[in-house]
């Protein structure tokens, strides 16, 4: 078993599930509710844990009932929460979940900008003692502490390097791992084809980089060559959450020193099989569950080969962004 510490962001999703997503004013009616813990880092430590490991989960929350809640969540799920910082007199983020029949989702956050941003706190022992770091980017100056400590006592690290209003260009190259969001990727590159994106990074800053691709699985260089695993085609229920999953059954698989195209191919089933059910993280698949999938589809790994312009068409399969 391995410890795989999970930096960043929680919150508490409220998740609906409605017929279409709602467009301008009025009311809706949903005909399913679940509350379950959000956010990046936590969700990826609800993988992690999930899939057999020891998780701890660091991050910062109001000292408020929302909070109290989150870190109820996540216990239940067998992820440590020793490290959450509870401060006083702040409101904890929160997800409005909007779903429809597809999986599809429509979110809206909201994070506090007076959360004390300071990471000086996160003892330098967890850290130290992990086995593999996870990162997200919605707390930049949590990324970056935890990210420097690992790579001072050789700790192998993933940023979940997704959207954000500020440059996560430095966090990128502190990681040993970067797998990217689509419009993450074309953030950080200025480039918008994949394979020159991820040739862009991988010439300028120290990481490996990959990148989710919803219905188009998943992208990565090896040997200069551009990878790709598939998207499994399954009937998503709910995407909410399933590119967390991603990142946290990759964390699991790199801990677990498979090759980079199982690896991949294990956090897109673990990201998939996520999707069948509604409840946005809580749909985390159990080891035994992702072992069952594998062991029925087994294919030649290695990740098929693609052409370095990298087509943006593809079938429609599951989505895991």
């Amino acid at each position: 078993m391995a410890h795989i510490s999970c930096v960043g962001l929680a919150c508490l999703d409220y998740l609906f599930s409605v017929p279409t997503l709602p467009s301008g004013g009025g009311k809706s009616f949903a005909d399913n509710y679940k509350a379950a813990p959000g956010g990046p880092a936590a969700a990826a430590a609800i993988a992690v844990a999930a899939l057999g490991h020891r998780a701890s989960f660091i991050g910062r929350l109001g000292d408020d009932q929302t909070g109290r809640e989150v870190v109820r969540h996540l216990a239940s799920r067998n992820v440590d929460t020793a490290h959450i910082r509870l401060i006083e007199n702040e409101t904890s983020q929160v997800s409005s979940v909007i779903i429809d029949r597809s999986g599809e989702r429509q979110i809206i956050n909201y994070s506090s900008s007076t959360l004390d941003s300071d990471p000086s706190w996160i003892p330098e022992a967890i850290i130290q003692n992990s086995d593999f770091v996870l990162a997200d980017v919605r707390w930049p100056e949590g990324a970056q502490h935890a990210l420097r400590l690992a790579r001072t006592h050789n700790i192998p690290s993933l940023l979940d390097a997704d959207i954000t209003p500020v440059d996560i260009s430095g966090l990128v190259d502190l990681a040993t791992y970067t797998v990217f969001s689509e419009r993450g990727l074309e953030m950080v590159s200025g480039v918008k084809n994949v394979a020159e994106a991820l040739s862009t990074i991988a010439a300028v800053t120290s990481t490996w980089p990959a990148v989710t691709a919803g219905e188009r699985g998943c992208f990565w260089l090896e040997d200069g060559q551009l990878r790709n695993s598939p998207a499994e085609a399954i009937n998503a229920v709910d995407t909410c959450g399933a590119g967390d999953v991603f990142h946290g059954a990759f964390a699991a698989a790199m801990a677990e020193q498979m090759q980079l195209h199982e690896a991949m191919r294990f956090a897109g089933v673990t990201a998939a099989l996520k999707c069948l059910s509604f409840g946005g993280s809580l749909g985390a698949p159990d080891r035994a569950e992702v072992d069952r999938y594998l062991a029925g589809k087994r294919t030649a790994g290695g990740g098929d080969r693609v052409e370095s312009a990298c087509s943006q068409s593809g079938n429609k399969k599951s989505r895991r962004g």
